[in-house]
């Protein structure tokens, strides 16, 4: 895999954490005022970036290989 198909990777995963059908449930919260709930307002937007760390290391370590 070459370093332009991992950028493709990257902004794909871009493109679905900022999609329509993505609701992260912290912006819902926020959106309501921030009220107090029980329910699960933990940000999922961070585990999208996650995987793009995961293939930005990928990403590197590719580059360091081919020098």
């Amino acid at each position: 895999m070459n370093d332009k198909e991992l950028e493709n990777i990257i902004q794909d995963i871009r493109e679905l954490r900022d999609s329509d059908f993505h609701v992260c449930n912290y912006s819902e919260w926020q959106a309501k005022g921030e009220p107090d709930t029980d329910e699960d307002t933990t940000c999922s937007c961070g585990e999208f970036d996650a995987v793009i760390d995961r293939v930005r290391e990928l990403l590197s370590q590719n580059s360091i290989e081919k020098i």
